[in-house]
């Protein structure tokens, strides 16, 4: 610089000199606003950034610039959305293009803090460093504008305090040169950065000046009037503060003016703001003081207990309380007022409640208002509720978990209700408490278990709830529940359907006892009875009989006699029938004696009282009455005739009269004889009988018994019939009489007529009168017969009613037969109806009823048509899985062949080697050439070995089983880091699955895509909405390879059209800022007019907006914003088709994984999630930026100006805010109509998002299926660079215990296989020269394991639930009910056992038609030939037993097994279409595997040839290629090689022979001759010229042995040979050239 200086006082610069002087001032200047530069971004960040001439490269991927955008905006740029953070997959690849992503993102960042856009550089100006020094220029203008907020640390001033080196400078110069561009004018900021405030927040600065001066002068009011300033936009004032807030501020302006002075001041300019408070501090002090006196508020509310006083001051917005509730005051009283006590104890000193304190008292209070709330509530539903007639409702009040009562039964919901309705009744305020509801509910719960107890007649069950204390039950027996149980349930059968209360239980209970009790009575007076008729004592006798306790009926003391006597008969009867002497009576014996004995004496009696009648009738003389006691049944007299009373009365009276004069002793008692003998005593006077016979009996001699009077009686009727026989001569007398009496009544007859003619209208009269009479007394008495014959006339009747009834059935059936066709439609029409509700209610109800389900249960069997498709279908399987298992056996062949042809030309040109040492073989480098001719000696990956062949196809096994395994690559995305997880798995993914190349890649691809996307959401995601802010690295992968590697055409064919007309038309306006519309219409006008306009310049937007003018254009702007937003969703919209396929599915298996797992989130926020995916991820960075996405054409994308970025960066906002249903901020007119528009554009967009949705399966779009594997004629083949091989290896091995925690795992076994991690020079080679990491290997995926493998499992859960469902449906198809448990528990009918065999009849028929491959197990065979009621007994225990397991839950577990059985049928339509799109798919696929059988066979026949054609050539080589040797070879054979054993030794082919010394060698010879086939040999031995054993060695079996790494093989199980070297020589004399 000096000598520059020197030079300029002598000599004039030249203008090249000059320039020159001046690039590399610019460029000094320029490295120095770069150091300041990096040391603010420093400051800011908290961490190192590079050399100011390194800065510009390092700022190029955007990362510190979104860093920094994200330190002052956190809001616009979160931590997730910076891409690459730790500059992991820029130090390792370089920059991506999605670095821009990261630009943007501070761009974003700019915008949302108001920062002037004519500082913002382009994303090209960084990423392509096509304009730097303005990305330096906007670093230095934020700095000001952040600092003036308060925001940021002051920039530095380095111009001269910082020095560089010429070479940095120089490099800099070269640097600008390149841009050729003017460098901006840095000093000039602060004022380029004034004239871009807007109005707004000029007036804001200058009321931040204002409160800073009015604080320092120290005056309240004045200090109050500057805070008043809505310029100065301070929230939340209060006149009563204003000097609190004055002392607060003067002590804050105090501290930063200390701070201020603490750091030293220099001669550069100093910004005002280093000492004056910011509008965001200011504001900070404000809140500071507003919270403190609303907490001195809340503190004085509580020492008064006013709760609206507390309710006011925690409702202060400074305190920003959340879930303040005005209901909830004394609950805040109490919570706060018991949290300050708490408080106080714990710190020892009565201090207010800070705002996070109060925050939670809040909450807890709103928790106990809630749950007081929800208590009181409930306690009114179920008192509602019991006011109502519905028990359901009832129950599930009472199961509302507020309540806290103990365990509510449903199907105890009558009882419930009619129990606490009663109660409810009786209670005096009219409704029931909590209290009183937790009691009564205990009690009936414990009621109705008692009642389920009886109705399944579980004994164990039943004792454990009758004595349970909550049921309450007294005086129960413990060795009486059997009786109580059988009572109870005679109990239940008697009350229906209807459970028992209470008090039934309680009276049941007492009635057995009481029972019990009369029984034990009733023993002891049999005993008693048995005792007396044993001793012959009838006091004692009757005694017993009259106890109470007996339970007797009708015992009469005057029958003690009689009962003593029949007792005593029965008792000897009983004991001859048991032959037992001691036999006693029992209860019923007694009582059949004591009737038998009163109706005896009844009969007795009655025979006693009649013969005295008769006696009394003939005393007192009057013969009618004599003749009607004569004929009484009780008298039993034979031969009564009524004519001879007279005579019976003479005759008896004759004989009392008689009796009389011979003497009368007057006794008052006589004596009957009875038929039995027995002797029955009667009094006369008293009219009473006894079977006992009276002291001092007499018998009346006067009296006339039953046997003298059947003798009177007799005597008198034979001489009455006798006397009739004579009077049958008269018959002529009584003739001539009737003649004469005739005669003279005719005489009176004719008198009387002519009387009656004569009083004709008298007789008329009377003859009326008398018709009249004679009717009626016909019709009572017809009356009186048809009563008297009511059932025939009834029966009449109704056979009448059946003729009419009939003769009108006859009529309406004529009529159907006539219109029989309207008929059977109409009857098809009702049907049709009600099998569609019915099966509608099977398809859509959750709880099917059973008859709908037996309605439709025939559905399940399975007919002739079905059979042969499921035999067909099972031949298809066999012959796809025989056909699948023949292809891998020739796959076999083949690499056995590849393997055999690879042995034979690595053989060939081993042989070319070693031909050249063959004359130089000595005993001293046999074992150098035996390791020549090793094939060890290739190294590598791929070397021809054993080792390295099983290390290549355990690595394909590895590829192949990630590839098609999709579980275990989406875990390892899942625990690898995001910075790992998007550089290196992104490409090891891509590159495994060859980017999605052809169909197979492309289904797998997405299977791992939408599989990793399940698991993530499944293992981390708690809320949906973390799926937008987490940023999952699956979303990153699939959105970056459909828009990069194979969606890049379709956004192009989406978006392009409407993108390019939208850039194409550069005059349309968008802008709708008023103010900006307003200043723009005045620039315009002053250019039209060249006057300067009369209106101001800077005004307010409501000013703005008045003018007619700018609302017609912001109209304009609206109507061609909306338009040109249409015009892109049109294109969206329209375009559907073309978007990526595995793009819709992914965001298919998104909406379905998130409403999955959060059942509970609205159908709009998962489609505002699916929106993000699809709209904001995929397509918006196409829309903002569409030349950096090839959308459009290159001219039109390179050169876009910043209005028409701006037009675009709209219209992708509109269309997110439609996506998101996010409405602008503001109150203008034209932010409504913006959001009446976002609104309506939001259904269009919800439409589109459900037809995105709507996307068939992967298996549909890409035709796979299990056998697609199988069909692959061409094996997959990927490319990977070995380091990522290594790696890959690596990360397995690391993650193996979360990936493969079982040892049978695949993945485990495979990586067991595998071993340890191999070096790069294991894998590469230790010839290879190059050791580079990034060398590629091809590697051919294939299986391990075979997919065929079949296994008999045993009988598990699923086949125990298959054959529980098949009984109960053979159970219902039966035997009709209501429900299953009713079924289950009712006696079957004869028709319905003849139902069920009938139908176990069918199946078995059905059975045998059967293939026997698709038979069914035997169990089930078994079980379907059981009875119905032993299917019921299994089905009660197979229900048990599921419940047990855990696949049933009780009590709901019939209805659940009714569900599945409802499901199976619904599901049967759904198998059958299945099944025949699965024919149909097993042919196409047994025909491709027919192709690919064909293609391997043929190359099996190609490659067998080409094996013969090369040991044919190998043998051809070693014949003479003379004539004479041709000719000889014709002739005879090809001759021996004949070596002694001593000499294959010295050769080093023969090692040793087993049982022979050494030295008996040379007395063995060996003969090898060619085979039968060529490339064999025969090998004979000889001992002493006697051969002794004949050996056939293959040529390809002795490369087999080399292959494996065998070096010594064994020959006739005795000789030990070296192979190598048994090639060696075969090579050397059999196919050498």
């Amino acid at each position: 610089m000096a000598e520059s200086g020197g030079q300029s006082r002598y000599e004039r610069l030249t203008a090249e000199q000059m320039d020159e002087q001046r690039i590399q001032s610019e460029a000094y200047q320029y490295l120095c606003r770069l150091e300041e530069a990096k040391r603010w971004m420093e400051a800011c960040l908290g961490e190192e950034l590079p050399a100011p001439t390194e800065l510009e490269e390092a700022l190029r991927n955007g990362v510190i610039l979104a860093k920094l955008g994200h330190r002052f905006a956190p809001n616009a740029v979160s931590v997730k959305k910076i891409y690459d953070p730790e500059q992991l997959r820029y130090n390792a690849v370089g920059l991506q293009f999605r670095h821009t992503d990261n630009i943007n993102h501070w761009r974003n960042a700019l915008t949302s803090i108001g920062f002037p856009t004519i500082f913002h550089p382009e994303t090209t100006d960084v990423y392509d460093k096509k304009n730097m020094p303005r990305a330096v220029y906007c670093i230095h203008a934020l700095s000001l504008f952040l600092y003036r907020r308060g925001l940021a640390p002051q920039i530095q001033d380095l111009f001269g305090k910082v020095k560089f080196t010429e070479e940095e400078i120089n490099n800099m110069k070269m640097e600008l040169d390149k841009y050729g561009i003017q460098m901006p004018a840095f000093n000039k900021i602060g004022g380029i950065l004034a004239n871009e405030l807007s109005v707004d927040e000029a007036a804001v600065h200058a009321a931040v000046i204002a409160i800073n001066e009015a604080v320092d002068r120290g005056f309240v009011k004045v200090t109050a009037e500057a805070l008043k300033n809505p310029n100065a936009l301070l929230t939340d004032l209060q006149e009563a503060l204003m000097s609190v807030y004055q002392e607060m501020l003067r002590q804050a302006r105090r501290r930063k003016e200390e701070l201020a002075a603490s750091r030293g001041g220099g001669s550069e300019e100093k910004d005002i703001y280093e000492e004056f408070l910011t509008q965001k501090e200011i504001q900070k002090n404000i809140d500071i003081v507003n919270i403190r006196s609303a907490v001195e508020h809340v503190d004085e509310a509580l020492d008064s207990s006013d709760e609206l006083a507390l309710l006011a001051a925690l409702q202060l917005p400074c305190l920003s309380l959340r879930g303040l509730r005005t209901d909830n005051g004394p609950w805040y009283l109490d919570q706060l007022s018991a949290d300050r006590q708490q408080k106080a104890l714990d710190q020892g000193s009565v201090d207010p409640l800070e705002p996070d304190e109060l925050q939670e008292g809040v909450t807890i209070a709103n928790q106990c208002a809630t749950r007081a709330r929800n208590l009181h509530a409930a306690e009114q539903c179920v008192n509602a509720s019991l006011q109502g007639n519905d028990p359901r409702h009832t129950v599930s009040c009472l199961m509302t978990s507020d309540l806290q009562l103990p365990d509510v039964f449903p199907f105890a919901a009558t009882l419930y209700h009619r129990e606490l309705q009663l109660l409810q009744r009786r209670s005096p305020q009219g409704e029931l408490l909590q209290e009183e509801l937790f009691v009564a509910v205990e009690m009936l719960s414990a009621v109705a278990l008692i009642n389920q107890a009886v109705e399944a007649g579980h004994m164990q069950q039943f004792s454990s709830s009758l004595v349970s204390p909550s049921a309450g039950l007294s005086d129960i027996d413990h060795t009486l529940l059997d009786r109580y149980l059988d009572a109870l349930l005679f109990e239940k059968q008697q009350a229906g359907k209807q459970l028992l209360n209470w008090n039934q239980l309680q009276e049941v209970i007492n009635r057995v006892n009481t029972s019990v009790q009369d029984d034990y009575l009733q023993l002891q007076v049999v005993s008693q009875v048995n005792e007396a008729v044993l001793r012959g004592d009838a006091e004692r006798l009757i005694s017993a009989l009259m106890l109470p306790s007996a339970g007797l009926e009708e015992v009469l003391p005057r029958n003690t006699c009689r009962y003593l006597t029949l007792l005593t008969a029965a008792k000897k009867h009983r004991a001859q029938d048991s032959r037992d002497p001691e036999a006693e009576l029992w209860l019923a014996d007694i009582q059949e004696a004591v009737t038998r004995a009163n109706q005896q004496s009844q009969k007795a009696l009655k025979l006693c009282l009649s013969v005295a009648a008769v006696n009394q009738a003939v005393k007192e003389n009057r013969v009618n009455q004599t003749l009607r006691v004569l004929r009484l049944p009780e008298v039993n007299l034979q031969g009564v005739i009524p004519s001879c009373a007279a005579e019976y009365q003479r005759e008896l009276l004759s004989v009392i009269t008689h009796r009389l004069h011979t003497g009368d002793n007057r006794s008052p008692w006589v004596r009957f004889r009875l038929g039995d003998g027995s002797f029955y005593y009667f009094h006369l006077t008293h009219l009473e009988g006894t079977w006992d016979r009276p002291p001092s009996f007499i018998h009346n001699n006067v009296f006339l018994d039953q046997d003298q009077i059947q003798e009177v009686v007799s005597i008198v009727s034979s001489s009455y019939s006798r006397g009739a026989l004579w009077r049958s001569s008269e018959a002529l007398i009584v003739r001539l009489q009737a003649v004469s009496r005739g005669f003279l009544v005719r005489q009176k007859l004719e008198a009387r007529q002519r009387y009656l003619i004569s009083q004709t209208p008298a007789v008329i009269t009377i003859q009326s009168h008398w018709r009249r009479f004679v009717q009626q007394r016909a019709y009572r008495r017809r009356l009186q017969f048809l009563y008297m014959n009511w059932r025939a006339v009834v029966k009449i009747q109704a056979l009448v009613r059946m003729w009419s009834a009939r003769r009108k059935y006859g009529a309406r059936l004529s009529f159907f037969r006539r219109h029989v066709g309207a008929i059977i439609k109409i009857q098809a029409f009702f049907r049709a109806n009600r099998a569609r509700e019915e099966y509608r209610m099977l398809v859509h109800s959750a709880t099917p009823p059973l008859s709908v389900v037996r309605k439709f249960v025939h559905l399940l069997d399975l007919g002739d048509s079905d059979i042969r498709e499921e035999a067909e279908l099972l031949r298809l399987r066999e012959e796809v899985v025989r056909s699948i298992r023949f292809n891998r056996q020739l796959e076999a062949d083949l690499n056995l062949m590849d393997l055999k042809i690879g042995l034979l030309v690595r053989n060939r040109a081993t042989l070319q080697e070693v031909v050249s040492h063959c004359k130089k073989l000595t005993k001293k480098n046999k074992e150098q050439l035996s390791d020549m001719m090793n094939v060890g000696r290739s190294k590598g990956l791929k070397a021809l070995s054993r080792e390295r062949r099983d290390r290549l196809e355990a690595y394909q096994h590895l590829f192949y089983l990630l590839q098609t395994q999709p579980l275990y690559l989406a875990q390892l995305i899942f625990l690898m880091p995001q910075s790992r997880s998007t550089s290196f798995m992104e490409m090891l993914v891509f590159n495994l699955f060859n980017y999605g190349s052809d169909r197979r890649e492309a289904y797998l691809l997405l299977h791992l895509f939408t599989e990793a996307l399940r698991y993530e959401i499944r293992l981390k995601v708690e809320q949906p909405q973390e799926v937008v802010t987490g940023n999952p690295t699956v979303i990153k992968m699939l959105v970056n390879f459909y828009r990069h590697a194979r969606g890049q055409n379709n956004l192009r064919d989406v978006l392009g059209p409407a993108l390019q007309d939208v850039l194409t038309d550069r005059s349309v306006s968008i802008r709708t800022d008023p103010v900006d519309v307003y200043k723009t219409w005045i620039n315009q006008t002053e250019t039209q007019t060249g006057t300067k306009s009369s209106l101001p310049y800077d005004v307010s937007p409501e000013d703005a907006l008045s003018h007619p003018e700018v609302q017609r254009r912001i109209d304009i702007a609206i109507i061609n914003l909306k338009n040109l937003t249409d015009r892109v969703l049109k294109a969206i919209t329209s375009n559907l088709h073309k978007l990526p396929y595995g793009l819709r599915y992914t965001a298919k298996v998104l909406r379905d994984a998130l409403r999955t797992k959060f059942p509970d989130a609205s159908e709009d926020d998962l489609y505002k999630i699916v929106g993000n995916l699809v709209y904001y991820r995929y397509m918006n960075p196409a829309i903002v930026a569409p030349d950096g996405f090839d959308v459009v054409d290159r001219c039109a994308g390179s050169n876009l100006q910043p209005e028409q970025r701006h037009i675009l960066g709209s219209i992708a906002r509109m269309l997110q805010h439609a996506a998101a249903k996010k409405h602008f901020h503001g109150e203008g007119y034209h932010v409504r109509v913006l959001n009446q528009y976002i609104t309506q554009t939001h259904h269009r967009f919800r439409k589109f998002l459900l037809s995105v949705c709507d996307v068939p399966e992967p298996e549909d779009r890409f035709n796979m299926d299990e056998y697609s594997e199988m069909l692959i004629v061409h094996k997959p083949v990927v490319y990977i660079s070995v380091s990522e091989l290594i790696n890959t290896h690596r990360l397995l091995l690391e993650q193996q215990d979360v990936l493969c925690p079982d040892p049978s795992d695949p993945l485990r076994l495979l990586l067991n296989d595998l071993g340890a991690v191999p070096t790069l020079q294991e894998l590469i080679g230790e010839s290879s020269g190059d050791p580079e990491s990034k060398t590629e290997v091809s590697l051919t995926l294939t299986s391990k394991f075979d997919i065929f493998n079949e296994s008999d499992d045993q009988q598990d859960a699923r086949a125990l639930l298959l054959s529980t469902k098949q009984l109960i449906i053979d159970v219902v198809r039966t035997q009709p009910g209501d429900s299953l448990s009713h079924i289950l528990r009712a006696s079957a009918s004869h028709d319905q056992k003849a139902c069920h065999d009938w139908l176990v009849q069918r199946r078995a028929r059905q059975d045998a038609r059967t293939p026997d491959k698709m038979k069914r197990n035997q169990s089930l065979i078994a079980n379907g030939n059981l009875s119905l009621e032993e299917k019921k007994r299994k089905i009660l225990r197979s229900l048990r037993c599921l419940e047990g397991r855990g696949i049933l839950t009780p009590p709901n577990s019939e209805n659940q097994i009714l569900q599945m059985i409802a499901k199976d049928i619904r599901q049967q339509r759904l198998h059958r279409q299945r099944r025949g799109a699965e024919l149909q798919k097993l042919h196409q696929t047994l025909s491709s595997l027919q192709v690919k059988s064909s293609f391997h066979s043929e190359q099996v026949d190609y490659y067998r040839h080409y094996i013969t054609s090369c040991l044919d050539n190998l043998t051809a080589s070693s014949k003479s290629t003379t004539k004479k040797a041709a000719e000889s070879k014709v002739k005879k054979k090809f001759p021996a090689l004949s070596y002694s054993a001593a000499r294959l030794q010295e050769k080093g082919v023969l090692l040793e022979i087993s049982d022979l010394p050494h030295t008996q060698f040379k007395n063995v010879v060996f003969d090898i001759t060619p085979g039968p086939e060529t490339g064999s040999f025969k090998v004979k031995a000889r001992f002493l010229g006697v051969e002794m054993e004949e050996f056939l060695l293959k040529y390809q079996d002795l490369l087999q042995l080399q292959y494996e790494g065998v070096a010594v093989m064994k020959m006739f199980d005795k000789a030990k040979i070296n192979v190598n070297l048994l090639i060696f020589l075969l090579n050397k004399k059999f196919f050498k050239k």
